[in-house]
């Protein structure tokens, strides 16, 4: 029904403006920009409202020292088959596996009490598995798999549950210090922690995944150097001894960067595994291989995290065990994790994970595109689930390539940049989406309103004022188009002007879409009349993850659809991702500084988050902010076209899950809710499939 409902829409769309209709918003003035053209821009106040759908105020909050702590306790316990390992000889005691001082969550936080082991986690992921090395920036197929495999110096995504500090939780690092000029900081690690093949982990590990992942260009890692800079100038990390690092910076108390040492963005890499491998100590290795040296199937791969991936079969199963040297304990010194295994199915469909859920099948997913099926179905009173909303937190957009250079590779690519790096183009494509309509296609209900781009409704420093929103007005879109002399040829479409290497040929476009997720799909159909009704031809093109990935590190894309969550929600912990301040730091400007390719707005940008990164006042934050959001969507930077109240579907069985469960605030949900201290009764536990077989025995990589 909502594609339906979406062919509908766009057809109707492309009929009525193509026939000289259209509709026609009054409301401020603005300057069409981009060479002084005739066409007035008349932005009007932007419409959405709160999403009355809110679970927030369920969330209970805590001190850090109510949560964790970091203390040896008289005695530990493990699972009767672990125990029996230990008397095989098979595995050292589990005194001898856990840290002299392990993190031990404590049970009176826990909203379930002290968990019962055994039984599986069910989970679906729709992206494929390219490998096991993360840190190198292989996809391990996302859906929360990287969330059970990744361990970070910190944690953020518990962060939301704090009303103590703004910050992270510890995680591998105890404790820091900041100097007083504010210039170092000095971090603790845990000591005693070991890998799951029970290879020591210490400070060698993150100087290599430092030096040699983030810091080395050649890596396509999830962190990149121009992440750490402060104002433009470089970090520096080091190590003290086997338990303790150095940062030093540039300015002084760039505390946001706290938020950049937590979950994906400071992967921790084993370097006794990975380091032989790379290329820079293996003169017969490539980037290439380094990055694939683990492939899919050669498991078990060595992690910190709770659970090991010990079996894939491709596109069907992959099957995580518990980790033998997890090195957090409940208060009565359980090792965890409580859950004995995690599987997750394939599915070429995100949306079978929220299906699944549903049917009990699966304990975790958020909403998907089944907002019709989950909302009736968390009615009955039957249900296997239940959901806590999260309001206007999350976003679809389109962004452009704005580079110049990087990525260009024929006339046609050079022609559409210089197209994209005019505003009155990208405010015309914006102003030509119907995105109410779009909205009300993809869900009944309150759930997707349209958005003006920029941050999130839901963000605390949101203010509607600093909006400008561009209306649905293809009469305007045509004039811009017409101001930047683009004239229609006889197949209707416009072409390139004068001047142009591919002048006289018609405009031509591309949007990349993902694959596993719907949204993204639907939106660029509906695009595809609604471009074409002001003369702009579009394409769509459907990829999965992996090659979308290497698309963005090779700039070789026009359009990309995006969905946008954590910081523009967040924007205290991401200062230094809201504006191209570096190479690498935005998609849509991705070579930024080497191109030397910068527009006076994205200059503005970069020096307001600059600002707002050390200013520490709320009302001045809050001004910024707002001064960021003018200039980013006067400028048109991206197309916001709609903002969507989030769900997070969860078994009932589950237990220990914290109320009002986000879907994201600094993390996606797997990393916010301490996934080792889930558990079920006996019950309602799952049967095993690899027993009581422990991955011990690792291959060579």
């Amino acid at each position: 029904m909502k594609k339906l409902s979406l062919i509908v829409l766009a057809l109707f769309v492309a009929s009525f403006a193509f026939a000289g209709g259209g509709s026609q918003q009054s409301g401020g003035t603005a300057s069409g920009g981009g060479g002084g053209g005739a066409a007035t821009v008349n932005p009007i106040p932007y419409p959405a409202n709160p999403s009355p759908l809110d679970s927030s105020s369920k969330i209970k909050k805590y001190s850090l020292d109510q949560v964790i702590e970091y203390k040896a306790l008289p005695k530990y316990s493990e699972p009767d088959y672990v125990a029996d390992l230990v008397k095989q000889g098979k595995l050292p005691p589990v005194e001898q596996r856990l840290p002299p001082k392990p993190q031990v969550i404590k049970t009176s936080f826990m909203s379930d009490g002290a968990g019962q082991y055994g039984g599986v986690f069910a989970n679906v992921f729709a992206a494929p598995c390219d490998g096991w090395n993360f840190v190198a920036g292989t996809s391990v197929g996302w859906f929360g798999i990287e969330a059970m495999y990744v361990q970070c110096l910190l944690s953020s995504g518990p962060a939301y549950l704090r009303n103590d500090k703004n910050e992270p939780f510890p995680n591998l690092v105890t404790d820091w210090t900041w100097s007083a000029d504010g210039l170092t900081l000095t971090m603790n690690l845990m000591q005693g922690v070991k890998w799951s093949d029970g290879a020591p982990f210490n400070a060698d590990d993150v100087i290599f995944t430092w030096e040699d992942n983030i810091m080395d260009t050649n890596v396509p890692s999830w962190s990149q150097p121009g992440t750490w800079a402060v104002n433009g100038k470089a970090t520096k990390l080091e190590k003290v001894n086997d338990y303790q690092i150095k940062w030093t910076f540039a300015e002084p108390y760039p505390v946001y960067l706290l938020w950049a040492m937590a979950d994906n963005r400071f992967a921790i890499s084993a370097a006794h595994i990975f380091k032989p491998l790379h290329p820079k100590y293996n003169s017969s290795a490539t980037y290439d291989s380094y990055r694939n040296c683990i492939k899919p199937t050669n498991l078990p791969a060595p992690t910190l995290g709770p659970w090991v991936p010990a079996q894939l079969k491709v596109d069907e199963l992959l099957v995580l065990k518990r980790n033998p040297y997890y090195w957090k304990v409940d208060s009565d010194g359980k090792q965890l994790p409580y859950i004995d295994e995690v599987h997750f199915q394939y599915s070429n469909d995100s949306n079978t994970r929220t299906f699944n859920t549903m049917a009990g099948t699966c304990d975790l997913s958020n909403v998907g595109e089944a907002y019709d099926d989950v909302a009736k179905g968390a009615a009955a009173p039957n249900a296997a689930f239940r959901v806590d909303w999260q309001g206007d937190s999350h976003a679809y957009g389109i962004e452009f390539n704005m580079d110049s250079k990087f990525g260009v590779q024929t006339p046609q690519d050079a022609a559409n940049r210089a197209l994209f790096r005019d505003v009155r183009f990208r405010r015309a494509l914006t102003m030509a989406l119907d995105r109410d309509g779009i909205a009300a296609s993809l869900a009944q209900g309150p759930f997707y309103r349209a958005w003006g781009g920029g941050l999130l409704p839901a963000c605390p420093l949101f203010t509607k004022d600093s909006v400008f929103f561009l209306p649905y007005d293809a009469k305007t879109a045509n004039a811009l188009l017409d101001d930047m002399g683009l004239k229609k040829g006889s197949s209707g479409y416009r072409q390139y002007p004068a001047g142009s290497p591919v002048a006289g040929k018609d405009i031509e476009l591309q949007l990349i879409a993902m694959q596993q997720l719907g949204n993204m799909i639907d939106i660029g159909q509906a695009a595809i009349p609604m471009f074409q009704a002001i003369g702009i031809k579009l394409n769509l093109k459907v990829l999965s993850q992996t090659p979308i990935d290497d698309l963005n590190r090779n700039g070789q894309w026009d359009l990309m659809s995006v969905r946008y969550d954590s910081q523009w929600l967040v924007p205290n912990a991401f200062p230094a991702a809201l504006s191209p301040n570096d190479d690498r730091i935005l998609a849509m400007h991705y070579m930024i500084k080497t191109s030397n390719d910068a527009m006076p707005f994205e200059t503005q940008l970069n020096q307001i988050c600059v600002d707002f990164a050390k200013e520490t006042d709320p009302a001045k934050q809050r001004q910024l902010m707002a001064q960021w959001n003018r200039v980013w969507t006067e400028n048109a930077y991206n197309i916001g076209v709609v903002t969507c109240t989030y769900g997070m579907l969860l078994n009932k069985n589950m237990k220990n899950v914290q109320p009002g469960l986000p879907v994201n605030v600094y993390s996606w949900g797997h990393q916010s809710m301490f996934m080792e201290q889930l558990w079920y009764d006996k019950a309602n536990q799952r049967p095993l499939i690899l027993g009581n077989n422990l991955p011990l025995n690792y291959p060579k990589y």
